[in-house]
C-alpha cells in the first residue's frame, strides 16, 4: 500500500467568486460541506486543510480527523502564483503521496473518492488527475479543430472520446515536487487520466455556478433522504 494523505487547499481571496467557501451555500458552507466529507475519509494516512485566512483556520479546527495545516501568505495572494509557491506546504506532509481534494464541488461523493483511492493502490502511475469524456468540437488558437477531423461527422455523441479535466483531484508524488516545483510533466500518463462520474461534477468558479451548485445541492439532499 503506498501512503497517501488527503488535501485541502483553500484561501478566501478568489477574485470571480469573492469568500464563496464560506458564503451560505446549502444551509452550510462549500468548506464545511467539504470538510464534513475528508472528517470521514479515514483511508487516507492524513487528512489536512491547507489554510493561511484565520476564519478557515478556525473552521478547519473544529473536524476532529482533520489537520489544519498553516501555509504561508504568500500562496494564497488574489489570482494565479507559481506552483512552487502555491503548493509549497505539500513539503510539511508526511506521505510521499498528496491527493488534492477540490472543495467546490459540492456534489463529489465519498464513495467517488474512495474509488480513486482503490484505483491509485492498485496502479503505479507518479501522478493522476480525474477527468471526464468529452466529444465536444475543441479549437486550437489558429481555428484548427483537434476533435473533429471527419466533415460528416457534426455530433457530439459518436466519434473519438477525447478526455477534459474535471478539477475533482489529483495525486501528486511529494519528492518529485520538491525536486522539480511543479505537479508533473504533461506527459503521457503524467499525469495519468483517472475517469470519473460527469454526474458528481459542477465546479463554482462563477456567480452563476454558485447559484446552481446551490440548487443542485439543495435538490440532491433531498433526493437522498
Amino acid at each position: 500500500m503506498r501512503k497517501i494523505s488527503a488535501v485541502i487547499n483553500a484561501r478566501l481571496s478568489s477574485t470571480r467568486v469573492p469568500k464563496k467557501l464560506i458564503r451560505p451555500f446549502g444551509g452550510s458552507t462549500l468548506i464545511e460541506i467539504a470538510l464534513e466529507k475528508l472528517n470521514r475519509m479515514d483511508f487516507f494516512e492524513h487528512r489536512y486543510l491547507a489554510v493561511a485566512d484565520a476564519e478557515l483556520i478556525e473552521i478547519g479546527r473544529r473536524y476532529p480527523n482533520v489537520e489544519v495545516l498553516v501555509r504561508d501568505p504568500a500562496s494564497i495572494q488574489a489570482g494565479v502564483n507559481p506552483p512552487s509557491v502555491s503548493y509549497a506546504h505539500f513539503l510539511k506532509v508526511p506521505t510521499e503521496y498528496i491527493f488534492i481534494f477540490n472543495p467546490c464541488q459540492p456534489l463529489l461523493s465519498i464513495e467517488l473518492i474512495k474509488k480513486a483511492y482503490d484505483y491509485f493502490q492498485s496502479t503505479a502511475f507518479q501522478s493522476y488527475t480525474s477527468v471526464i469524456p468529452t466529444r465536444d468540437w475543441i479549437f486550437d488558437e489558429s481555428g484548427d479543430c483537434l476533435t473533429r477531423k471527419d466533415p460528416n461527422n457534426y455530433t457530439t455523441n459518436k466519434g473519438e472520446v477525447f478526455f477534459k479535466a474535471a478539477h475533482s483531484f489529483h495525486i501528486v508524488g511529494k519528492t518529485f515536487f520538491a525536486e522539480h516545483g511543479y505537479l508533473w510533466t504533461w506527459s503521457k500518463d503524467d499525469p495519468h487520466l483517472l475517469e470519473i462520474d460527469p454526474n458528481e461534477i459542477i465546479d463554482v468558479d462563477t456567480e452563476l455556478d454558485f447559484a446552481i451548485a446551490n440548487s443542485a445541492y439543495m435538490l440532491k439532499q433531498d433526493f437522498d433522504k
